[in-house]
């Protein structure tokens, strides 16, 4: 190959890198903070979930849990409180607090008596932190969540 050609060759390659680059840098339009993809759906995260009505125990798990509660995911999750898995319910439920054991983690019927509930308002007799923990970057739940945390255990803690 002549050295024309091979620095004409060279030159075609350099080109077709810089443009390969140059298509996956973008602007960011359409990533989030962490430069993930924004999704299509319109309901943002740190928005409450819609007060209508009562939430199914799997409508909380998805729009509460999953999206707040990021530290009660998986193996790690804190004393073995996992909550976006199909066990939650039966961690929650009827179920003693690990850290208050004289209260249950969720009370049917009876809000203000569920250790859940405590822990989201930073109520009387928790160990630890209010949830989500600020200290850890979280942000607290705004109360109009809370209350349908509350309206759920209200209504009998349904598995819905």
């Amino acid at each position: 190959m002549s050295l024309w050609r091979c620095r004409r060759y060279s030159g075609v390659v350099l080109l077709g890198v810089v443009l390969l680059l140059s298509g996956c840098a973008g602007n960011g339009d359409g990533l989030d903070e962490q430069g993930n993809p924004i999704s299509s759906d319109t309901t943002a995260p740190d928005e409450p979930p819609p007060t209508d009505n009562v939430l199914t125990f799997t409508s909380m798990q998805e729009t509460i849990f999953v999206p707040f509660c990021v530290c009660h995911v998986g193996a790690a999750a804190p004393l073995g409180l996992v909550l976006n898995s199909a066990a939650t319910f039966a961690l929650l439920v009827n179920t003693s607090s690990n850290e208050v054991p004289d209260l249950l983690r969720v009370a049917p019927g009876h809000p203000d008596d569920s250790y859940l509930v405590r822990k989201l308002e930073g109520g009387p007799d928790i160990v630890g932190f209010q949830m989500p923990p600020t200290e850890l970057g979280e942000q607290h739940l705004p109360q109009e969540t809370i209350d349908l945390v509350r309206g759920w255990i209200a209504a009998g803690a349904p598995n819905n």
